[in-house]
């Protein structure tokens, strides 16, 4: 399966969305063709996985046309776009969505995005597009990688639990992918 992730963080990034899309990307690039536009410079490579990164410099309405062609680009021959939540990246989901004809599954990643977009009309009007457009909106976050602290005992019922949460989430999303449901 040909999927392309769409995300406005990606590592050397910090925020909500970024170890997420990092850490999925790896995951699904085992078995898949993955694809990941973000905005930035740089971005730490996963293996098996391709990148495309949008400058963040520039003028927000270049960078929005930019995003857009670049993930217009990726998806024509994908079989789903996958897209964080947050305005930068919602428009141009919707925009290549509705162009494309592609299934788009929104993931709620970012609440601090989630909350801004309930703010303003401008920003309800381009959330309330974009949850039109996807096929499936999901919001449910695996475990966060448990952390190993210098001189205590490795937490590997921690571990268990977050490979049993991420091994869940993909098969959760590769079914959404597959069937739509």
């Amino acid at each position: 399966m040909k999927i392309v992730i769409a995300t406005p963080l990606y590592p050397p990034d910090i925020g909500d969305p970024a170890p997420y899309v990092k850490e999925l990307a790896k995951r699904l690039a085992e078995n898949d063709e993955v694809t990941v536009v973000s905005y930035g410079r740089l971005p730490e490579k996963v293996f098996g996985a391709s990148f495309v990164s949008i400058e963040k410099r520039h003028p927000l309405p270049l960078r929005l046309l930019r995003f857009t062609i670049a993930l217009f680009r990726a998806t024509r021959k994908a079989d789903v776009l996958y897209a964080e939540n947050g305005a930068s990246v919602e428009l141009p989901a919707g925009i290549v969505a509705l162009l494309t004809k592609k299934p788009l599954v929104l993931h709620i990643g970012d609440k601090v995005a989630q909350d801004k977009a309930e703010s303003g009309v401008l920003l309800r009007s381009i959330h309330t597009f974009a949850h039109g457009r996807a096929r499936k909106v999901i919001q449910i976050i695996p475990k966060t990688r448990p952390e190993i602290l210098p001189f205590t005992k490795r937490p590997d019922a921690e571990f268990d639990a977050y490979e049993r949460s991420w091994n869940t989430h993909i098969h959760e999303l590769e079914e959404i992918f597959t069937h739509g449901t």
